[in-house]
């Protein structure tokens, strides 16, 4: 109950109390006031219980709404409490998510980074898929050139060889039929053709013939064949005029190897023993062979 109920209360009372007292004087004047007086004292009795028993009900109503005004202070107390507490989790929150705002843009950053070298890692991918495949193409092409230059490198070997052997072959008729012819003259004492001699004794300007001049011997040159210990094997034989005795210079690019001497001669091998050679060196097989007389002579 309120202060202000509280005062109208009391004014009430007072109020009672004196039309009580107005009204007990008016009769006793006016009537038999004694019976008035005592009407009026049962009912002045009567409404002062009644006032005492409205201001006990008073009493208890403002002690239980002073109960519950506690009450209510105490929870408004825990509310508060509860408030500040939601409001730093709400803050703590806030900055939670400010961060996760700040990591998400950085995340959408390198992620479209990323995409970025992605496309361009691609399109690099692309452009060495093709400079592969144009290289690929251009491999298959020069392979394909490649076989068909050892088939014609094949080719010309084999006609190369053959030419080389119909050449020695030529050689040594014409080494033959110059013996046979010197043969010839040597028995005779003179020419058997002006051909044959003007091939072998030469003629001057004057058509006079000059004495018989000696043949000069061709350039021979081969290569190890193979080799067995002090014994190397040519590459040249009788059809290139080697002869026992011979004495072949042995070199492996511009060096000096070795001397070989000729022992034992076939048509298209030679074989000799080495009788010099260079300090911790020994012929090899594939190493170049010249004659010893025309080594140093331009071929």
């Amino acid at each position: 109950m309120s202060a202000v109920t509280k005062v109208l209360v009391i004014l009430l009372v007072v109020l009672c109390i004196a039309f009580s007292m107005t009204a007990i004087s008016i009769t006793a004047n006016t009537a038999n006031w004694k019976s008035v007086a005592e009407d009026y004292r049962t009912q002045a009795q009567i409404a002062y219980a009644a006032q005492r028993s409205a201001m006990a009900s008073h009493a208890a109503a403002i002690a239980s709404a002073r109960d519950s005004i506690k009450n209510h202070l105490s929870r408004i107390g825990e509310l508060e409490r509860e408030s500040q507490s939601s409001t730093a989790e709400v803050a703590a929150q806030s900055g939670e998510i400010a961060l996760l705002t700040g990591e998400k843009r950085r995340s959408d950053a390198l992620a479209q980074r990323l995409t970025n070298e992605l496309g361009v890692a691609q399109s690099s991918r692309a452009a060495i898929d093709e400079q592969r495949k144009q290289f690929e193409s251009r491999n298959i092409e020069l392979e394909r050139r490649n076989i068909d230059l050892n088939q014609r490198i094949n080719e010309l070997t084999t006609q190369v060889t053959v030419l080389t052997q119909q050449q020695r072959q030529q050689e040594q008729q014409v080494h033959i039929l110059r013996d046979e012819n010197r043969k010839m003259l040597d028995r005779t004492g003179s020419p058997v053709s002006s051909g044959v001699a003007a091939a072998f004794e030469g003629r001057g300007p004057s058509g006079n013939i000059n004495p018989a001049a000696a043949p000069a011997s061709p350039r021979i040159a081969g290569h190890v064949a193979y080799v067995d210990g002090n014994v190397a094997t040519l590459s040249v034989g009788s059809a290139d005029r080697v002869e026992v005795g011979a004495v072949f210079v042995i070199f492996r690019g511009p060096e000096y190897v070795a001397d070989v001497e000729i022992t034992d001669v076939e048509p298209n091998l030679s074989s000799g023993r080495v009788i010099r050679s260079a300090p911790g060196v020994s012929p090899a097989k594939g190493d170049r062979a010249e004659d010893e007389f025309h080594f140093a002579t331009p071929p």
